[in-house]
């Protein structure tokens, strides 16, 4: 799953500060011949100091827990695959993202709950949204040079919550059924393959399907264990195997009650 984060207006302002002290010339001093008085121009420091000051705050890098969730509650990097470790996600500025350092962090629980919903699904919006979590924890993992993983640990205030998660992710999943031979896509569609083995759990495995549509699969495995929800999306090449999601639920549902 592909997190959205919102780009810095400020950003562009400081580029173009940048760009004008690599183009200017160099700050002299004029005198107004009337008053008699020196009046000095502005520095290209002064400006970059200006534009940096215009920018918003960076925000606080995010804790490695959440509530009373920890990395205890998250799979470890080799069941979801081989050669997957945990990666750290770097400082991205440019879309106001700090890293804390670690492959472990805390998520906005409103954000993480609009971000599962998958793009490009027919009737989705018509459907009641995903109740958001008390808490939101997660872990990124890669494989060298080729796959991403996440890992999420949602805590919710009622094991009610925490089922209607489930249910309303089935729901949209549904939603993302295979364009018609005639449909004229503009971007590409989520296309889903879902099962439910119990009420409890879902597995799904989804691709792109359209224009610029992403190579490979995503496989996911959603467990609830009373207020806790466990998941995990894992992406696979087009030629490799599917994940057990079977084998991965019953270790996901064994963490969440860590």
């Amino acid at each position: 799953m592909q997190r959205t984060r919102q780009l810095l207006a400020g950003l562009a302002i400081g580029g173009l500060a940048l760009a004008c002290a690599a183009c200017g010339s160099p700050a002299t001093d004029t005198t107004n011949a009337a008053e008699g008085t020196r009046t000095a121009k502005p520095t290209a420091a002064a400006d970059q100091a200006r534009a940096k000051a215009a920018d918003p705050p960076m925000p606080t890098p995010p804790a490695t827990t959440a509530g009373p969730l920890t990395r205890k509650n998250l799979p470890a990097a080799d069941r979801l695959g081989s050669g997957f470790k945990p990666y750290t996600e770097p400082d991205a500025p440019e879309e106001g993202f700090v890293s804390n350092g670690q492959p472990v962090r805390q998520r906005d629980p409103k954000e993480v709950a609009a971000s599962i919903v998958p793009l490009g699904c027919p009737g989705v919006d018509q459907l009641p949204p995903l109740p958001v979590p008390a808490n939101a924890l997660e872990q990124t993992y890669r494989v060298p040079g080729r796959q991403a993983a996440v890992a999420l640990v949602l805590d919710y205030r009622s094991e009610a919550s925490a089922a209607r998660f489930v249910d309303g992710l089935a729901d949209i999943l549904a939603k993302c059924t295979p364009p018609s031979a005639k449909a004229k896509l503009l971007t590409a569609r989520t296309v889903a393959k879902l099962d439910r083995p119990d009420a409890r759990t879902l597995f799904d495995s989804r691709h792109d399907e359209g224009p610029r549509a992403t190579p490979g699969w995503w496989d996911e495995t959603v467990v609830q264990e009373g207020r806790r929800v466990g998941l995990a999306i894992v992406q696979r090449g087009t030629r490799e195997a599917k994940i057990d999601h079977t084998a991965l639920a019953g270790y996901l549902r064994s963490l969440l009650t860590r």
